[in-house]
């Protein structure tokens, strides 16, 4: 071992366990009373079209703020100007602090590069149209005659707009009420302090990293990887450059990182049941999950109805610490349902009364009576 190398931490699968949680926010020590203090600590927030129960940033939102409902989440975001995120690729297409404009422009500049990016002739007219007309939709940046672009087929226009959005040509703060995005220019919403490329790649994603840690509390070099979408390689030849870690966890076979700050956060085991969305940050890395709670975890949304498992919108159930079932969640106007519920056979005696308290508490968070 380097001797500059700090000795591993050694925890036990059950305390892995319990700092994972903390560290994502669920059932903290410390509060945090607010989508921007829930923001700051997860630094990434996924954001997903199905809106099975409500949308998966606000559901992610409200298993962490048991008093906040789906309905003012998107309210939180935008209370006042400068807006507290921008929309990201950042894990997958995600919520993202304003302030962390600055650690992205490694992937800023890495888009400029590629050959897909739009040419001059369309970048130029769609921001001439956005200065001229000020915030305006996919919709109303199509020339007139072009068909709007369906599913996973780009047409030009939102092929460009993608790129201008990775590139920082242009951002997204805001979305209407349809869902659609409003885009505008970075200029118009960020402090000249935050619009900037200054910082390197090396320093972007050495921060980037260390957010990642804390959001994660432990993690192998993989999950913090996967965190950023970023190559495992280059993960690992940055994590000597953070404050993480070394740590040993028996059963997980892979060097494992945890950040100080969860040393210091952990506790006894939460006692509030509550269903994660299956867009989660704490369980949207399935081998993650499987490693910390021996649960197999996928999204079978997208799969055709006979080859579904358990469902089309299935929420796991966190209670003790621990994943003891899972749920296919349905809501239809006022009304909640559990269309399907797949318990674990090690799931404990009292988990229907667990059930009802998680039910209890999406009803309130979707504003079903």
């Amino acid at each position: 071992m380097n001797p500059r190398t700090p000795a591993a931490i050694d925890l036990s699968p059950a305390e892995a366990r319990r700092l994972a949680i903390a560290a994502s926010g669920i059932h903290p020590h410390l509060p945090q009373p607010t989508v921007e203090g829930v923001l700051d600590r997860l630094r990434i927030v996924q954001l997903d079209s199905i809106n099975a129960l409500a949308r998966a940033h606000q559901l992610t939102f409200t298993s962490r703020l048991p008093h906040t409902t789906t309905a003012t989440v998107d309210a939180d975001l935008h209370i006042a100007p400068p807006p507290v995120a921008f929309e990201y690729p950042a894990h997958a297409h995600a919520l993202v602090p304003l302030n962390d404009w600055p650690l992205w422009a490694f992937r800023r500049r890495a888009s400029r590069r590629r050959t897909e990016y739009p040419p001059p002739t369309e970048r130029d007219r769609i921001l001439h149209l956005i200065r001229e007309h000020g915030p305006l939709t996919q919709r109303e940046l199509r020339p007139a005659g072009e068909k709007a672009s369906g599913g996973w087929s780009w047409g030009p226009v939102k092929q460009a707009v993608e790129f201008m959005l990775w590139a920082g040509d242009l951002i997204c703060v805001r979305r209407t009420p349809s869902w659609q995005r409003i885009i505008d220019l970075p200029e118009r919403h960020l402090p000249a302090h935050l619009h900037t490329d200054r910082q390197t790649d090396d320093d972007c994603l050495t921060a980037l990293l260390t957010h990642a840690g804390r959001a994660l509390g432990i993690a192998t070099a993989s999950d913090l990887a996967d965190y950023l979408r970023i190559p495992t390689r280059t993960a690992t030849q940055h994590i000597p450059h953070t404050p993480l870690r070394p740590a040993a966890v028996p059963g997980w076979s892979k060097p494992t990182w945890v950040h100080p700050d969860a040393l210091t956060g952990t506790g006894p085991p939460g006692e509030q049941a509550v269903f994660l969305s299956p867009f989660d940050n704490l369980i949207w890395n399935r081998l993650r999950t499987q490693r910390l709670f021996g649960f197999i975890h996928a999204l079978e949304a997208y799969k055709a109805a006979h080859q579904r498992i358990h469902g089309y919108y299935v929420c796991p159930l966190l209670a003790h610490d621990q994943l003891i079932a899972r749920a296919d969640l349905a809501r239809t106007g006022q009304t909640l349902t559990i269309q399907r519920l797949t318990t674990e056979p090690d799931a404990p005696p009292e988990t229907p009364h667990l059930l009802n308290e998680a039910y209890a508490r999406m009803a309130i968070a979707l504003g079903c009576f």
